[in-house]
């Protein structure tokens, strides 16, 4: 059922009853610990943003191009800003 094993008697076999984890050979009541939700972030919308002042504030190119390759190390449109 689980990648889990029981801390008592070291089997695999659950049962879920009332949202804990019951083991089927000693009846050990075990809490699921809860799952971490995996989040993804989007970083184009910070080098698009990025760029834009590259484009309106071309005295600062040079902090916002290296700003880009901390996010971006094989970013090829900076090149032209270096």
């Amino acid at each position: 059922m689980h990648n889990f094993k029981c801390k008592n008697c070291g089997a695999s076999d659950f049962s879920k009853i009332a949202g804990n984890l019951v083991c089927n050979y000693c009846d050990s009541t075990f809490i699921p610990e809860k799952q971490e939700k995996q989040t993804t972030i989007s970083l184009d919308s910070d080098i698009e943003n990025l760029l834009r002042k590259i484009e309106t504030d071309p005295a600062n190119a040079s902090l916002y191009a290296n700003l880009i390759l901390d996010i971006d190390p094989m970013n090829q449109e900076i090149l032209k800003y270096l």
